[in-house]
């Protein structure tokens, strides 16, 4: 289930513009009231809503062979989020995937994860790349790590008040369910993107401050190679909230 766009909002268009377009060097489009930022093979359009409650979480895809130079590179630029003295995270083995969370724009929390079932080699190469502080080893790729190397939106964290029941209607759909969820919490997807279902008023890890609420968002997707059997439909998850899959 490819993320094709997102559009949600922002408490601030500067500051999300500034962040995505200086801290992680994307591509930004601003226009009035709002600004679309590409992310590889997605776009996120942030409107402006100055009252908009809460904090919102994604999660960029980046390729495993590039993982010790996105750890670099955001511990020298935005900074790492930790779990007590942790700061990179094996997800469980239905994931067969490693994260790194970091602090975004109006409080939200920013993710890369790689998932190691995709194949290798996703993105586009790494001309643009920002460098890293790590040498370059001889024989190896190089250390630097830049905007190239978010390959697509992976995750949409999307706050609902019936965790379990909406991750039960996305499954009828062919909107795989992870195993590891919960009663607050539950993945809805496939290794080529998914929905984080969360109910709101819980904090989003690692943090213990972020906290969600129930922002508008719409998600548009297409169902990839690895997701074949899911049904093209409008997806209604709460009020405000929808899931578009497309042929």
């Amino acid at each position: 289930m490819q993320i094709m766009s997102v559009d949600t909002v922002t408490r601030s268009i500067a500051e999300t513009a500034a962040y995505y377009e200086t801290v992680l060097g994307l591509p930004v489009r601003k226009e009035i009231g709002a600004v679309e930022v590409t992310v590889g093979r997605s776009v996120v359009r942030f409107r402006e809503d100055a009252d908009a409650e809460g904090d919102q979480h994604y999660a960029f895809l980046i390729d495993d062979a590039r993982f010790d130079a996105a750890r670099t590179f955001l511990a020298a630029g935005p900074g790492l989020l930790s779990d007590g003295d942790r700061t990179e995270f094996e997800a469980q083995s239905a994931w067969n995937a490693r994260s790194l969370y970091f602090p975004g724009p109006d409080r939200s929390v920013l993710e890369v994860i790689a998932r190691r079932d995709l194949p290798s080699n996703l993105g586009a190469g790494h001309a643009s790349g920002a460098k890293a502080s790590s040498p370059h080893v001889p024989g190896t790729q190089p250390a630097w790590f830049g905007p190239g190397d978010l390959l697509s939106v992976s995750e949409v964290g999307i706050a609902v008040p019936d965790v379990a029941g909406t991750a039960d209607r996305l499954t009828d759909a062919g909107i795989g369910r992870y195993p590891d969820g919960s009663a607050t919490f539950s993945p809805a997807g496939h290794i080529d993107g998914m929905l984080i279902l969360v109910s709101p008023g819980r904090t989003w890890f690692p943090t213990s401050d972020r906290v969600v609420a129930e922002p508008p968002v719409t998600v548009v997707a297409q169902a990839g190679a690895a997701s074949p059997g899911v049904r093209p439909g409008r997806y209604e998850l709460a009020p405000g909230r929808v899931l578009v899959v497309r042929h």
